[in-house]
């Protein structure tokens, strides 16, 4: 796949807190901007949550333009991921795709009412430069995730839920984009305990993996198990917080 110099990712809505003066949802959203010779390239929204007025206040708070988003990527068909959805697109002001895992009948016709364009990405789709859905992985829930490929650094994988599991996830993102390396992962996990949490972190280890961000869905224990065998390259997660690779 093609790949980026750089890719920022501002948490808009997370279980926690980040930034102050900002609120917390159980739910997730993302609005990541990649940059291509020191001028922004695209714009995607990742999962909107499930609370309109927390992602509104939020991405306010965060002055983040929302009419910039040029593409709607849903992680899976789950409340906590998309129920905002009929809200947020019209505070887009355009037509956008929704790259959706599955095809769900009132999920898609919520989106058309709203003037949006649903694109099921069942297979692995890049959608835009540097930017490709690992395809619909159906294992418990229909799910796909975000791949973003950055110059030198390699993949930054971006999860809703991983309800298909974390390590299935980057396995597959590294055999559809054709790029060994994955640089950093963020999002829900879906695990619990510290043992889990000390598997994982193994694995991410063996991978080599530069960033560890865990938050939405990821149990505190887990996470502590992750923070503890990837020392500094753990990242804490929050509504408001801001990654930046590249």
């Amino acid at each position: 796949m093609k790949s980026v110099d750089s890719v920022k990712i501002t948490t808009v809505v997370d279980n926690d807190v980040w930034m102050k003066g900002l609120s917390s949802s159980w739910g997730l959203s993302f609005y990541v901007e990649t940059f291509k010779e020191n001028k922004k390239q695209h714009t995607v929204l990742m999962d909107v949550s499930g609370s309109f007025p927390t992602f509104h206040k939020n991405a306010e708070k965060l002055n983040l333009d929302l009419t910039a988003v040029e593409a709607v990527f849903i992680s899976h068909w789950h409340g906590d991921h998309c129920g905002a959805l009929s809200q947020v697109l019209p505070l887009i002001k355009h037509a956008v795709p929704v790259y959706v895992p599955s095809a769900d009948t009132f999920g898609m016709r919520e989106i058309e009412s709203v003037n949006g364009k649903p694109v099921v990405c069942s297979q692995p789709t890049e959608f835009m430069e540097g930017l490709m859905s690992t395809g619909e992985i159906p294992i418990s829930v229909s799910e796909h995730s975000l791949i973003i490929n950055v110059r030198e650094k390699g993949l930054v994988v971006l999860v809703g839920c991983s309800h298909p599991g974390i390590i299935n996830i980057l396995k597959r993102a590294k055999q559809v984009s054709n790029v060994d390396k994955v640089h950093g992962v963020t999002g829900g996990f879906h695990i619990s305990g510290t043992n889990v949490g000390l598997r994982v972190g193994e694995f991410l280890k063996e991978l080599k993996v530069e960033m560890a961000s865990p938050c939405h869905c990821t149990g505190y224990d887990a996470r502590n198990g992750i923070a503890k065998v990837m020392g500094e390259k753990y990242v804490k997660n929050g509504s408001g917080k801001i990654i930046t690779i590249g």
